[in-house]
């Protein structure tokens, strides 16, 4: 077994306060989790549900760690951006990319959907155009057989280690791009592989497709700011 879990993104200059758009949406999303607790509703997206799902699904959650692990992510990718793009142009690319794959699921999918998977991921491939060159600290861990991987690399100082291997590392913006879209297809073709129906790495795919669409469209002040400003040490 192994994992890791994205820390913070470094950048030369640093803004103590939390942008609004990405605090907004985070705070929605904890509140909708908790209507859900309380009142049973859900909104998935599929074919026949209400128009209004194309939206909701958005923000709910299937469980506690569904959530915590989708607002981690967007909490570390989503600040910067927001920084960058300014509140209005965040939460038009994040609700834009929401409803284009509400849609396409209500539209195509054969199933229902929901979590905000989708729109992160948006938020992730944008953080990954905007800033190429910054660094995203990263906590890893692997359990025995997959510790022996990093342990021969760098033979550990304790012993231990080779059994539990966990540490960070600060990975360019740009080799994560290419690291998440081969671990997302990688997923999917086991997936289609062992015919397990699966729709979250297409989801997560096609939010990367929309996070690249946002950027194309974004105007030149957006994009072409001076690298000095946000991009790491």
């Amino acid at each position: 077994m192994f994992g890791f879990i994205p820390l913070e993104i470094e950048q030369r200059v640093k803004n103590g306060l939390v942008p609004a758009a990405n605090a907004l949406l985070i705070i929605a999303n904890v509140v909708m989790f908790v209507i859900i607790r309380l009142t049973g509703w859900c909104w998935p997206v599929g074919p026949g549900s209400g128009l209004l799902s194309i939206v909701l699904y958005g923000f709910c959650h299937v469980s506690f760690w569904h959530l915590l692990i989708n607002m981690w992510t967007l909490w570390v990718f989503g600040n910067p951006v927001n920084r960058r793009l300014g509140n209005g142009c965040y939460l038009l690319a994040y609700l834009g990319t929401i409803v284009a794959l509400g849609m396409l699921a209500r539209i195509c999918y054969f199933g229902d959907v929901l979590g905000a998977s989708g729109g992160i991921f948006a938020v992730i491939a944008i953080a990954m155009f905007l800033l190429p060159a910054a660094r995203l600290v990263l906590c890893y861990w692997a359990i025995f057989p997959f510790s022996l991987v990093p342990a021969v690399i760098r033979p550990p100082k304790y012993g231990i280690s080779w059994f539990i291997y966990a540490g960070t590392c600060r990975v360019k913006m740009l080799w994560c791009l290419a690291l998440v879209v081969l671990l997302e297809l990688i997923s999917l073709f086991v997936a289609i592989w062992s015919a397990y129906a699966t729709v979250w790495n297409l989801g997560h795919l096609l939010g990367m497709l929309c996070g690249v669409a946002v950027v194309l469209m974004l105007p030149s002040r957006i994009t072409m700011r001076t690298r000095a400003a946000f991009d790491s040490f």
